[in-house]
């Protein structure tokens, strides 16, 4: 019989496969030799990897202003960012393993772990509203195109499971979850003295405290949706460099769906397969051919490959030559 952790194991496995399983047969039926020139030789992917890489430099500003002055420098949380996002998009975790690589990085770089913890979680509920925001002027848009009334119901559902999942998120910041944090780290610290000294965070207070900053949250949401709008200019820019374009409501409604479509599949490290199939629909929705979906998923996966390998690298460097995060305590050695 299978241990948990072994299914668990086989079941992210499954997921990788059966995502890339998806793409390579969506890439088979719709592309051609000739597309896949085209997206190698022109400009489209260094130029929407470029925009890409201003939007994740916005969302570490935006988390960085969430925390209290005194605060680390803009780099910092900006490298910490760049570091989540490769995470996610290149290695067979969730996106909570994302969060957990950020964290990780931030306190390499000098943040303790009670901020660093308590300011991404914040900073996540944040941007999942600017999320919302977006997927509602996404589906406004659309119904421009397709006003049938089965899109409206099917527009409603989606946000109002969003703002749901969001109350519920912002309701369990508030009863005390990293209560439970807490907890479960005192009694990991039993087994590995080396997360003694977080059994002292109160992480809890930390994130009421960032809670009250309401300025700062708003500022922070205003800078999230304008990444998440940055997002939508990599669709037009990646559409004009190969020779499609599009408008800009189209190319808003398909990345807020389509991104829309990638968080629900969290699941799935890095989405594999669920990306790719909510483009082909969403591009089917405004008029553009499957083949035009599909070079934009490529695009897409090979801008995380672009961004994300260096990301990577320069973590692995900082984890080679940086001390251990947390300090052993007194007299436990090193």
């Amino acid at each position: 019989m299978l241990k948990r952790r072994d299914l668990r194991g086989l079941l992210r496995v499954t997921a990788v496969l059966g995502g890339f399983a998806i793409l390579a047969v969506l890439s088979w039926c719709t592309l051609s030799g000739a597309h896949l020139v085209l997206l190698v030789k022109g400009w489209a992917i260094p130029a929407v990897a470029l925009t890409q890489f201003v939007a994740e430099a916005g969302c570490g500003y935006a988390w960085r202003n969430i925390v209290e002055p005194p605060r680390a420098p803009f780099w910092t949380f900006f490298r910490a960012r760049w570091v989540r996002a490769s995470v996610a998009s290149l290695t067979p975790v969730s996106g909570i393993g994302g969060a957990l690589a950020a964290v990780r990085f931030a306190t390499l770089a000098g943040i303790t772990g009670e901020v660093a913890i308590a300011s991404l979680l914040l900073d996540s509920t944040i941007e999942m509203a600017a999320q919302i925001v977006f997927t509602a002027l996404g589906f406004a848009a659309l119904f421009l195109f397709v006003p049938r009334l089965a899109m409206f119901g099917w527009a409603l559902m989606t946000l109002f499971l969003g703002l749901s999942a969001i109350s519920l998120f912002v309701a369990a910041q508030r009863l005390g979850a990293l209560r439970l944090l807490e907890a479960g780290v005192r009694w990991l610290a039993a087994y590995w003295p080396r997360l003694l000294s977080l059994t002292k965070a109160r992480l809890h207070e930390r994130l009421m405290a960032l809670h009250q900053r309401r300025g700062a949250a708003l500022g922070s949401g205003c800078i999230h949706l304008g990444c998440w709008f940055l997002g939508a200019a990599e669709i037009w820019v990646a559409l004009c460099a190969l020779g499609i374009p599009a408008p800009a409501e189209k190319c808003l409604i398909i990345e807020s769906l389509g991104m829309t479509a990638r968080s629900v599949g969290f699941f799935v490290p890095g989405a594999l397969g669920i990306q790719e199939a909510a483009l082909v629909m969403v591009c089917g929705l405004v008029g553009l051919s499957p083949e035009t979906a599909m070079l934009i998923a490529l695009v897409k996966r090979l801008r995380d490959v672009v961004l994300g390998i260096p990301a990577l690298a320069m973590w692995q460097w900082v984890e080679v030559r940086r001390p251990r995060p947390w300090p052993q305590p007194a007299g436990g050695g090193n």
